[in-house]
């Protein structure tokens, strides 16, 4: 077994303190045990490529509350570089593929200006076709429009006439249109303010108390409970839902624009765990719930609501 390097002993002393065994770190960020597992070791050569490798220690460092840059920073030395060098034995390989493929090539290449003149052809076959049925049709159409005129003289003077009588019966029924819409319209402005009034009167979000990084709140006067999380960093965040039963609504790394809705109505109580707080966006029907902390100073922030929609059924 290999010796634990500085940066897999302090990853591993960081989850322990969490409370996590590597099946949990598994579950919280989607990486293979065995991929954790050589992480804490510095067995780097289980990971499928370097690039994997620093991926895989920032979500670990996020998953654990680690802070990314200052954990790279400090344990660089432990760290590969993502940097791919292309070996001589490939180059030689690539080379050989070229040359294998350039006779192909140049039979395409003499093909090519005899599929050139053969489309020409096509196309000014087509092209003499289309015209051809287009003066038809201009014939067609001119004797039909002929025939048309006589038609439309007589008609037009028949619907002059009755235009003239239906036009004051028009004019009293327009006026009563415009009436009745201007009435409909001042109506639904009416109740449009009310509804206004009665929502602000009626939800309200207050905090019951904080800690460090943790913090209870309650929302009163709602109807509803919506739960909006929005990825707002580069650095993607785990983020976890669950209710006072422990039952999971929501677990997985929130990606840079990415917003998870969860409809939480029938909950009396929510927690939410945020990984890297600094870049998730939480909102509770709309309206943005601050941190008990400050997300820069601790990163991994813990909210729990308070919900009695009873209190708001009854209300309405």
């Amino acid at each position: 077994m290999l010796a634990l390097t500085e940066l897999g002993k302090r990853l591993k002393e960081a989850r322990i303190e969490k409370g996590l065994s590597l099946e949990d770190l598994q579950k919280e960020t989607k990486i293979q045990k065995r991929y954790l597992a050589g992480i804490e070791e510095g067995n780097y050569d289980l990971m499928p490529g370097k690039f994997y490798v620093r991926a895989f220690i920032k979500q670990y460092c996020e998953a654990v509350g680690l802070n990314v840059e200052q954990t790279f920073e400090q344990y660089h030395a432990d760290i590969p570089s993502a940097q791919h060098q292309v070996a001589p034995e490939e180059l030689s390989r690539v080379k050989t593929r070229t040359k294998e493929v350039a006779p192909k090539n140049s039979k395409v290449l003499d093909a090519l200006p005899k599929a050139i003149i053969a489309a020409v052809v096509v196309g000014v076959l087509v092209l003499g076709w289309v015209i051809a049925l287009y003066i038809n049709k201009d014939d067609k159409e001119q004797a039909n429009s002929n025939d048309s005129k006589v038609e439309s003289q007589s008609e037009q003077s028949s619907d002059a006439q009755k235009e003239d009588s239906n036009d004051d019966s028009e004019q009293a029924s327009t006026k009563t249109d415009d009436n009745k819409e201007a009435e409909k319209k001042e109506d639904a402005k009416k109740e449009e303010e009310k509804e206004s009034d009665k929502d602000e009167s009626k939800s309200k979000l207050t905090a019951v108390e904080g800690a460090a990084n943790a913090g209870t709140y309650k929302l009163e006067g709602a109807d509803e409970f919506k739960l909006e999380l929005t990825a707002t960093a580069t650095t993607p965040s785990w983020v976890g839902v669950t209710n006072g039963k422990g039952n999971s609504f929501f677990s997985s790394m929130l990606q840079k624009g990415k917003t998870e809705t969860i409809d939480l109505t029938n909950e009396q109580e929510v927690k939410i765990r945020v990984g890297f707080a600094p870049g998730v966006e939480v909102k509770v029907n709309g309206e943005v719930v601050q941190y008990p902390s400050d997300p820069k100073q601790n990163v991994t922030q813990n909210v729990f609501i308070q919900y009695d929609g009873s209190e708001a059924n009854s209300e309405s």
